[in-house]
């Protein structure tokens, strides 16, 4: 097995994980398109464990064609927009998740390209050789793959927590229009204070009341 082999194998992986996780979201949206990641993410992860076993011309040249394919719908959606479906010709934003699938693809892409033009391919002098480049190969595509795998599935999540807003003014406003037509509390001028004892109709002058009107008594 070649050096290109198993860096090609491990970048195939890795975007097959990235397509994976971006299967709920896309297909949240649209039906045909969760379908699509589903089936690239599966072509590219049985192409992967097919270029471990041999590297015949019929698998080379299925991973170019597949993922040149990818490669340059990914490029439409995002310059021009896809055709098709809910958004069509609205192009989409380039994002990380994006990239760092691309370049997998794109890595994979030379590698086959490389083998199909027949150059000869290197051997490892030696299996330490083989186990070295193939624990640094899986380390630097683990360590781009898991960012971009946990970029798509926060986004798909994005998406349903901005499906269902939650607005607290909003309900708060609601809340005081529901009880403004059978409000059944006073103004607060009209509530007394502590310590003070409701308002009452002043009483009549007693004096008033027994016709004393200031006069000396008539006994």
């Amino acid at each position: 097995m070649s050096a290109g082999r198993v860096l090609a194998t491990f970048a195939s992986l890795g975007a097959a994980a990235i397509h994976f996780a971006s299967v709920p979201d896309h297909y949240t949206e649209w039906w045909a398109a969760g379908v699509f990641f589903c089936a690239v993410g599966a072509f590219q992860a049985g192409w992967a464990l097919a270029a471990l076993r041999a590297c015949g011309k019929v698998a080379m040249l299925s991973g170019l064609v597949v993922n040149a394919a990818v490669i340059a719908t990914w490029g439409i959606s995002r310059t021009a927009g896809v055709p098709f479906g809910p958004g069509a010709g609205v192009p989409e934003g380039v994002t990380r998740v994006g990239v760092t699938a691309t370049a997998f693809e794109v890595a994979v892409c030379l590698v086959a390209l490389w083998r199909l033009r027949g150059r000869p391919a290197r051997g490892f002098a030696s299996s330490f050789q083989a186990v070295a480049l193939a624990g640094a190969a899986g380390a630097v595509v683990t360590g781009l793959t898991m960012p971009a795998v946990e970029g798509a599935m926060s986004h798909g999540h994005g998406h349903g927590e901005e499906s269902a807003p939650h607005d607290h003014d909003e309900g708060n406003a609601d809340e005081d229009e529901d009880r403004e037509p059978g409000r059944t509390g006073s103004d607060p001028e009209e509530t007394p204070s502590a310590g003070q004892s409701p308002t009452s109709e002043p009483a009549e002058d007693p004096a008033g009341e027994h016709g004393h009107d200031g006069a000396p008594h008539e006994h």
